[in-house]
């Protein structure tokens, strides 16, 4: 059989993904004069409109020790690192993250021996640009500029054309939704250019008593968070005045379970009307990665006042995506909250009604095309924006094709409440192999070099009819290089595996031995056979263990030889 059709893209699906799994101009004016200096009174401090001004593009300098700096952009967080373990719904994700000291300057404001760290789930990853979080009084306390003591910056790796967070926050807060701020930055740390940035608004107390007029309510996060019995304890409190019981989200949580007149029992939990409001703009705008579409990227503030949670948007770096309208994409009732609302008759109306309205009041084309005009032209002072224009064209084609493509899916239908994975060891790899340069292209994988393959899985030793190597290049990103063993299981239904290795090219060389550590260096191995069409499907996760290279020539054709042993993982559901 051909190969081709088996490996092509698919191979490099979890490397692509896990990269999102499955995810921008006129100088700004020096504002020395607005800044705070270090110890200024928050009641004396100076508006600060021009920080966030939609026509500005903050100069962002950074100064660190080079090995801090290199320490900093490598540390990351993984689908191993966070999914590992039958446990890993029982608590919130873990930080990897720390702090190290930096000097900032801001439009020639300069502030010494500052924080800075890294930030992003799984998606956002990147050690080149990383998304950073500066927190100014992290050493020094009371320290800040331009009123403020944190400062998020994004890179926008999932987002090609840079521009989708700030016109995304720009049509919640349309919706009259308490929503972060955004604008630009360029960003440079120690004399390098990493780029632009999107500067957001991060949701802290000043956020919170700009919007709602308090800050001591409970304030969370939601990363993978549901109001759900086996979902909700990843929900994350955010300050020192929050319910680390999760007593508020376990009240919800059990109303929704136990109601027998929602809309009555919702609303002494919740802003009805202002999450229809949040959840008909995460429709609006496409948020799959959000509350509604994966549970995912938002934050809840229950006002100490009325008792009533209001929904934040987070992480939308997402949204716009033509691929939306092109695959009919409908899934925005992931959350048992969502379910729960298109289930009641009165709830769904007024769900379908609310999206209606902002349709026509907030959802206009034109001035969201004059928006995207008015930011490129805002990027052209800083960069060559040719670069951004294919990706904005295909904002441009979702602008125009969203209000039909929304109209034609109502009425929405609930969709199936998934049950949440986690990660757990299924078997393991040991292997040594020999091939050429190049080989990925081949018709048949089990036909290239020798492999002695010692494979468990799922508890049993599997024993290969034939297998083979190939390695090469990886087709999308010249900075990786992929190992792909393939062995023929069972002839008579055409059974197919594919472990590979997917590595930083930079790291192979004779005598080389790479860690599988799910972050620079990941793999996967897929499965097929006959009934399956030949379409790759993926049936475990390669984590642990090395990858060693005896000899390595990459040349077309040079001898590649060496082992691979490491541990396959799969996602098992959880049940309690």
């Amino acid at each position: 059989m051909t190969m081709n059709g088996v490996l092509g893209h698919n191979v490099f699906v979890l490397k692509n993904s896990n990269r999102k799994l499955m995810f921008v101009t006129l100088l700004l004016p020096q504002l020395v004069g607005l800044s705070c200096s270090r110890f200024d009174d928050k009641e004396s401090c100076i508006e600060d409109e021009d920080y966030f001004h939609p026509n500005e593009i903050l100069q962002v300098e950074l100064n660190l020790n080079t090995s801090d700096w290199n320490d900093l952009r490598h540390q990351s967080r993984s689908l191993m690192g966070e999914f590992l373990g039958q446990d890993c719904r029982d608590g919130p994700f873990s930080k990897n993250y720390t702090y190290f000291s930096a000097d900032v300057t801001i439009n020639g404001s300069e502030l010494s021996n500052i924080g800075v760290r890294k930030k992003g789930f799984i998606g956002s990853q990147s050690t080149e640009k990383p998304s950073l979080k500066l927190n100014l009084d992290e050493y020094i306390e009371g320290a800040e500029l331009f009123c403020t003591d944190n400062i998020t910056l994004n890179n926008a790796v999932q987002d090609p054309s840079l521009i989708r967070q700030c016109l995304g926050y720009d049509l919640f807060a349309q919706a009259g939704l308490a929503t972060p701020r955004c604008n630009f930055a360029q960003v440079k740390v120690n004399g390098e250019h990493l780029g632009i940035y999107a500067h957001v608004e991060p949701i802290k107390r000043s956020f919170l008593r700009d919007h709602f007029g308090n800050d001591h309510g409970d304030l969370y996060e939601g990363t993978i968070s549901d109001f759900h019995e086996l979902k909700y304890k990843t929900f994350e409190s955010k300050n020192t005045d929050t319910d680390e019981t999760l007593a508020p989200i376990i009240q919800l949580m059990e109303a929704i379970d136990n109601s027998s007149d929602l809309k009555e029992t919702l609303s002494q939990h919740i802003d009805v009307d202002q999450f229809l409001t949040f959840w008909a703009m995460e429709v609006i705008t496409g948020h799959w990665d959000g509350f509604a579409g994966n549970t995912n990227n938002f934050y809840l503030y229950r006002d100490p006042q009325s008792q009533k949670f209001s929904f934040i948007p987070w992480g939308l770096d997402d949204v716009l995506d033509p691929a939306l309208i092109e695959d009919n994409y409908q899934g925005f009732s992931a959350s048992k909250l969502t379910v729960a609302v298109l289930e009641d008759p009165e709830l769904s109306e007024q769900f379908e009604s609310k999206l209606s309205m902002l349709l026509e009041t907030v959802w206009d084309e034109d001035h969201i095309h004059s928006e995207i005009d008015r930011i490129k032209t805002l990027l052209s002072s800083q960069m060559n924006t040719s670069v951004l224009e294919d990706s904005i064209e295909g904002i441009r084609y979702y602008v125009d094709n969203r209000r039909a493509h929304i109209e034609d899916l109502m009425p929405f239908i609930s969709q199936e409440i998934e049950a949440p994975f986690c990660l757990v060891k299924t078997g393991s790899i040991e292997a040594e192999f020999e091939t050429s340069w190049g080989t990925l292209n081949e018709p048949d994988l089990t036909q290239e070099g020798e492999v002695d393959l010692d494979l468990t899985w799922g508890g049993y030793p599997v024993l290969p009819q034939a297998s083979g190597a190939g390695i090469g290049p990886e087709e999308f990103d010249d900075n990786y290089s992929v190992l792909v063993l393939a062995s023929l299981l069972d002839s008579s239904n055409g059974s197919y595996i594919f472990p590979y290795v997917v590595y930083p090219a930079n790291l192979g060389h004779e005598g080389a031995s790479i860690d599988l550590d799910g972050i620079r260096t990941e793999g996967a191995m897929l499965y097929t056979d006959a009934s399956l069409g030949y379409e790759p499907v993926q049936a475990g996760l390669l984590y642990g263990g090395t990858l060693n290279f005896d000899s390595y020539d990459n040349t077309s054709g040079g001898t590649v030889s060496g082992q691979l042993s490491t541990g396959l993982y799969y996602w098992e559901e959880v049940t309690e």
